[in-house]
């Protein structure tokens, strides 16, 4: 199974859904038929001092940096959670 670069993170889309029972989100990028199941899946606890849409935004920032990801991401809400996408990606490696 291929895992997404960072010079890749552009094509993936992020999905956050917050769990009530447990109070965490969780956080995972969308299967695909290029990179499957995602091995990287976290859950992040809600901050309750965060209102909801910063809560998916700190839940994103938490994935994207474990995934060793740059770029600027923009997450936006849907109806049972929120979705990112890189919209600015930044290739760190070498000789680019």
């Amino acid at each position: 199974m291929n895992t997404p670069q960072v010079s890749e993170s552009h094509r993936v889309t992020l999905r956050c859904k917050y769990l009530g029972n447990s109070g965490r989100i969780s956080v995972a990028r969308y299967e695909s038929s290029v990179y499957g199941k995602d091995p990287q899946r976290i859950m992040v606890a809600r901050d309750y001092a965060l209102d909801t849409i910063e809560n998916y935004r700190e839940a994103v920032r938490a994935y994207v940096t474990r995934a060793g990801w740059t770029g600027h991401w923009v997450v936006s809400t849907i109806p049972d959670g929120a979705v990112a996408v890189c919209i600015e990606a930044v290739n760190t490696e070498k000789g680019a």
